[in-house]
């Protein structure tokens, strides 16, 4: 019987999940994908959410997450995922 993940278009969030996010403007690693966040109709991604790095406790504070919107990712590659986070969302207002 063949793999059903056989097909390298299919990406499932355990996938995602696996793969370390880079800043592509800072040059910098943001970590790994602890949620992902759905749009109220639950058909498309809205953003993905990465714990804060390097602090033990930080886990318990939502605060210091990263939100990361779904138009902010510029590639999903093999194992990582490049975004921008210099872009805004369509939604947001600059100040």
């Amino acid at each position: 019987m063949k793999d059903r993940y056989e097909n390298k278009d299919i990406l499932t969030t355990s996938d995602l999940r696996q793969m370390e996010v880079i800043d592509i403007v800072e040059g910098r690693r943001l970590g790994f994908i602890s949620d992902i966040i759905f749009d109220d109709d639950l058909k498309r991604i809205d953003s993905i959410v990465i714990p804060p790095q390097n602090n033990f406790l930080s886990v318990f504070r939502k605060k210091d997450e990263i939100q990361i919107k779904w138009n902010q990712i510029k590639v999903i590659g093999i194992d990582v995922i490049l975004v921008d986070t210099n872009l805004k969302n369509e939604n947001d207002k600059m100040l």
